[in-house]
């Protein structure tokens, strides 16, 4: 057997054994149940990007786009059999992708502004505080690791090292999920895969 045929049996058996993962932590789709109340409505957005996923929050500027990976697969462009392998197999250094768009933050705007393509946009009411909070949180660890800073124009997004480890069981959307935890989300489901749906706090499927 051949070197290159090898690889592409080892990228196989990688994504079989995340499907399998996948079926044993909670099936396909993962729910986004927003706060049951805020006093201080702010719309955030979740992009379903088709595998990953990411997240835009209201800006000084307009609107910013957040997302987390793989380093060598988003920053680097690394996309070869033997990189998807280690992506999904192993923990690797980590990406925090960055890029701020001088739109308003409407669903509208947000689609207009975006230079990639998305599968699904979910609009969700949080609390304007906690918008604040983590976009400044994410702001931060931003600044401390620009020395690092390598702008990818397929994703049109600038990355910066992230300090956690990237991993099949701590990918791009469940990233998305923690953030989505700490703007006062609840969410159901594995967050393994980039398969959101939005209900209201009363279990209602809301409206796209």
């Amino acid at each position: 057997m051949t070197r290159s045929l090898r690889r592409v049996f080892r990228f196989a058996a990688a994504i079989a054994l995340a499907g399998g993962a996948a079926l044993l932590l909670g099936g396909c789709s993962t729910t986004i149940v927003p706060p049951a109340s805020v006093e201080q409505p702010q719309a955030v957005f979740v992009l379903d990007h088709g595998r990953h996923s990411s997240l835009v929050l209201p800006h000084p500027d307009g609107f910013v786009r957040y997302a987390y990976g793989d380093w060598g697969w988003y920053a680097e462009v690394e996309t070869g059999v033997a990189e998807a392998s280690r992506a999904v197999l192993l923990p690797t250094r980590a990406g925090l992708g960055r890029s701020v768009t001088g739109r308003s933050a409407t669903a509208g705007e947000v689609r207009a502004g975006l230079k990639v393509g998305i599968q699904e946009l979910h609009e969700i009411q949080v609390e304007t505080a906690r918008v604040d909070a983590l976009r400044s949180s994410l702001e931060g660890l931003y600044q401390d690791h620009f020395a690092s800073l390598k702008y990818n124009a397929v994703y049109d997004l600038a990355f910066v090292e992230h300090p956690e480890t990237y991993a099949f069981w701590n990918n791009s959307n469940h990233k998305v999920a923690e953030w989505l935890r700490r703007l006062g989300c609840a969410i159901e489901g594995s967050a393994l895969w980039a398969w959101w749906k939005v209900t209201g706090a009363d279990g209602v499927k809301a409206p796209r």
